[in-house]
C-alpha cells in the first residue's frame, strides 16, 4: 500500500493514509525506502481500532485530518533536496527570556520534529560539535555506512550532532563511531515488530575503554560515577539509530512492549589487565580472533537478557530461549551467528580462584550443551505460523532435527560453544 501511494503522489495525485500500528512496518518502510520522510499518514492506536464505537469516536480526527491531507498537506520540517529530503534549516536558532525556557523551547521542538528520544538533549551548538569532530581524525564528509529504509548516510559530522545531543565527549567518538559502523554493516531491521525490540549490546576491549572511563568495574550495567562514559556513548548510538535516517523514523519502537535500553544503550567495558585473572579467561576481543590487547568494539544485538541469574550454569543455559522471530533459516546464519553473552558479574569469583579451574572455554561449552530444547518444545516456539499453528520444518531446520546429537539431546540455540562469547566484567 504504501508504493502504490507514494506513486501516486509522484504524478501529482495527492494521497493520504490512514493505519494503525500494526501496519506501520509495512508502509512506513515502503514510504522511507522512497525518500518520503515526511508524509501525511496518521497512526492510531491499534486498540482503539479493536472495536466498532472505537472507530466511530476516531471519524472525525480522521476525517479532519484526511482533508487536510488532500488538500492542504507539506511536509512541516522537510525540504525535497534533488532526490532526498533534509530538514527545512541548516540551522535553528531558539530564544526566550531565560536560559532555562530556551532549553525547554529546543527540547520541545526537537520532540516534535522526532529528533529527540524524550529524555533532556544538550543542544549540539555548533561549537560542541566541532569539539567532538576533533575527537576523531575522520573528515567531518566520511560516510561511515548506511542504513534504516532510506538508506541514509551516516556521516562523521551527524554523528557528532547526536553525540552532542546525547552530551558525550570528543574521546568518546571513536567507539561511537565504530559502533555505528558495525551496526550499519547488517541488514537490521529494525522494524520488525517483536515483543521486546532488538537493542545493541557494546562491549568495548582493550585500553581505550579503560583510557576514556567505560566501566568494567562495580554496577557495569548501570551508572557508576567514577566511571560515567557508558551512558552517553550508549545514548548516542541508539539517537543515531533513531535520528540520522530521519524526522525520528529511523529506529521503529516495538509496538509491543519495547525495551528500557533502547534510551541510555547497553555499554560496558571486559575487565582486562588484571594480574590475577586465571589463564584461560582471555578477553573477548582474542576470542575473535585479534592479539590481546587490541582496542575492539563489539557491537551485539540483544532482544532480551537476564540480568540476574544465580546458581548453576544450566540456570544460566535456560534463560537462553530461541526466538522464532530471529531463529535462523540457513546453514551459513547458523554457522555464523552468536547465541549471546555471559556476564561473570563477580570478578573476584575469576581471580580468587572460585571458579573450580574450569575457563571460558569450559563455560562456552556447558553452555552449549545445556542451552537446549527438547524438539516437541522447540517446534511449539518455531515451527509456528503467525496465528500460532503448527507448520512442518523444512530445508535446513529439517536437516537440524534429523541430526543424530539434536534427536538425543535437543535442539542447541547456537552452532558451537565457540558461538558463546563469555565475558568478565562488574563487581569489583
Amino acid at each position: 500500500m504504501g508504493s502504490i501511494a507514494i506513486t501516486l503522489e509522484e504524478k501529482g495525485i495527492p494521497t493520504v493514509m490512514i493505519y494503525n500500528e500494526r501496519h506501520e512496518k509495512r508502509f512506513m518502510g515502503t514510504v522511507l525506502s522512497r525518500g518520503y520522510v515526511d508524509y501525511p499518514g496518521i497512526n492510531f492506536n491499534e486498540y482503539d481500532t479493536f472495536t466498532s464505537e472505537g472507530v466511530r469516536a476516531l471519524a472525525p480526527e480522521a476525517f479532519k485530518f484526511l482533508v487536510k491531507g488532500l488538500t492542504t498537506w507539506k511536509p512541516e520540517y522537510m525540504k525535497p533536496e534533488g532526490k532526498k529530503w533534509v530538514p527545512v534549516e541548516d540551522t535553528f536558532t531558539y530564544t526566550s527570556g531565560s536560559q532555562e525556557e530556551t532549553l525547554d523551547r529546543f527540547n520541545s521542538s526537537y520532540l516534535e520534529m522526532g529528533w529527540g528520544d524524550g529524555l533532556p538533549l544538550m543542544p549540539p551548538t555548533r561549537a560542541r560539535v566541532d569539539a567532538l569532530l576533533k575527537g576523531t581524525p575522520l573528515a567531518p564528509s566520511t560516510v561511515i555506512g548506511k542504513w534504516g529504509p532510506p538508506k541514509a548516510d551516516f556521516t562523521v559530522e551527524k554523528i557528532a550532532v547526536v553525540a552532542a545531543m546525547a552530551g558525550a565527549k570528543p574521546e568518546y567518538m571513536p567507539v561511537i563511531i565504530a559502533a555505528l559502523e558495525a551496526i550499519t554493516s547488517q541488514p537490521w531491521d529494525a522494524y520488525f515488530p517483536v515483543m521486546r525490540s532488538a537493542v545493541p549490546l557494546v562491549i568495548v576491549n582493550g585500553p581505550y575503554a579503560r583510557e576514556i572511563g567505560i566501566n568494567s568495574s562495580a554496577n557495569a550495567f548501570g551508572p557508576n560515577s567514577k566511571y560515567h562514559a557508558n551512558g552517553s556513548i550508549g545514548r548516542a548510538i541508539n539517537l543515531a539509530m533513531n535520528v540520522i535516517p530521519g524526522n525520528g523514523r529511523g529506529l521503529k519502537p516495538s509496538n509491543l512492549a519495547g525495551n528500557p535500553a533502547a534510551y541510555a544503550g547497553i555499554v560496558i567495558a571486559e575487565a582486562e589487565g588484571v594480574a590475577s585473572l586465571a589463564k584461560g579467561w582471555d578477553p573477548v576481543s582474542v576470542q575473535l580472533g585479534y592479539p590481546a590487547g587490541t582496542n575492539l568494539v563489539t557491537v551485539l544485538g540483544i532482544d532480551q537478557m537476564a540480568m540476574s541469574i544465580a546458581g548453576t550454569t544450566a540456570n544460566a543455559a535456560a534463560a537462553i530461549a530461541p526466538n522464532k522471530d530471529i531463529w535462523p533459516r540457513s546453514q551459513k546464519i547458523w554457522e555464523a551467528q552468536y547465541a549471546g553473552v555471559l556476564a561473570v558479574t563477580e570478578m573476584h569469583s575469576v581471580t580468587d580462584g572460585q571458579m573450580g579451574g574450569r575457563t571460558k572455554a569450559d563455560y562456552a561449552r556447558e553452555l552449549w550443551e545445556k542451552a537446549r530444547l527438547p524438539n516437541d518444545k522447540f517446534a511449539g516456539l518455531v515451527l509456528t505460523n503467525e496465528f500460532g499453528q503448527p507448520m512442518e520444518a523444512s530445508g535446513f531446520i529439517k536437516q537440524l532435527l534429523e541430526e543424530p546429537d539434536v534427536i538425543e539431546k535437543g535442539v542447541p540455540v547456537a552452532a558451537g560453544p565457540d558461538k558463546f562469547l563469555v565475558l568478565v566484567t562488574g563487581g569489583h
